[in-house]
């Protein structure tokens, strides 16, 4: 796993407010807590091989997740390096799957001019996936790269609860919680974030700029950067799993922070990237709505 905050899994699972606890166990890719809601993709690959799997478990967290809260794409090579020296504690020193979640915290920064620049972030990306293609231990992996989350619906979520509008006042992202008020000209604009609407007020079109940037310009680099390795045969097992179209509801969200997703969210995030993905095509979990 590389990532951030949402590959530590922090605030997932319980724990007060402002909670910044890890919780490894519930994470969308390398989780391994069997009695908890989310199937992540380390449980159903152990699922559909339960003997010649090399599953994760609390033992191996450390070999398995090498994701970083507060990370952004320029960590994003570090992380494979690390993924790249790892294998060489797993049997036959290679990897299947390499799940890369990262670019959250570049689009959430102060001010829309703060995101990270955009030719920057491609940079910065396709140094980590430089790192995965020269290494055998990572060339041929499926390298599932998922598309930047709409946070827009983490606002949408829990704008209405008094104690998380409190708690943004000390959270980063401004561009997105910074006076959290709803001044949408009305119900369906604020339901339709990919619109501008005639009587949106100012901070409504500010999240909403928000939301059409990293939709028009981020997650669209994520997905023909990778393209291009794959079809120059640099990664050719690699996948993007697009996500922009999920919309988070409350229980996706933490209780514990009003900015994470909770255990439901990871649960969400998992069984959306998996049947998205070409391994879960043939996955009869597919048929059935998430949670």
């Amino acid at each position: 796993n590389i990532g951030d905050s949402i590959g530590v899994g922090q605030a997932a699972s319980g724990g007060g407010i402002g909670d910044t606890t890890p919780y490894y166990d519930a994470v969308w890719s390398t989780g391994y807590d069997a009695g908890d809601s989310v199937d992540s993709f380390n449980e159903r690959l152990e699922e559909l091989d339960s003997s010649g799997y090399y599953e994760n478990t609390a033992a191996r967290d450390a070999v398995f997740n090498h994701a970083v809260s507060g990370a952004v794409m320029a960590d994003f090579a570090t992380q494979a390096q690390n993924v790249v020296a790892s294998t060489s504690q797993v049997p036959g020193n290679t990897t299947g799957m390499v799940d890369v979640l990262l670019g959250n915290n570049d689009v959430c920064a102060d001010t829309l001019a703060d995101m990270t620049d955009p030719l920057l972030f491609e940079t910065q990306y396709r140094a980590g996936l430089d790192v995965l293609a020269a290494s055998p231990a990572t060339r041929s992996a499926r390298i599932n790269v998922v598309g930047v989350p709409a946070i827009y619906w983490l606002w949408d979520a829990k704008e209405s609860n008094f104690l998380c509008r409190l708690i943004w006042s000390a959270v980063p992202c401004k561009n997105l919680l910074a006076e959290p008020g709803d001044d949408c000209a009305s119900s369906a604009s604020r339901n339709d974030p990919d619109t501008d609407y005639a009587g949106d007020g100012e901070k409504c079109k500010h999240r909403k700029d928000l939301h059409q940037t990293n939709r028009d310009i981020y997650n669209p680099i994520l997905r023909d950067v990778l393209d291009e390795y794959r079809a120059a045969g640099d990664l050719p097992n690699a996948h993007y799993t697009e996500l922009y179209d999920v919309r988070f509801e409350s229980r996706h969200v933490s209780d514990s922070d009003c900015f994470h997703p909770s255990e439901t969210g990871h649960a969400l995030l998992a069984g959306e990237a998996w049947c998205r993905a070409p391994w879960g095509a043939a996955d009869a979990q597919c048929s059935n709505p998430g949670p």
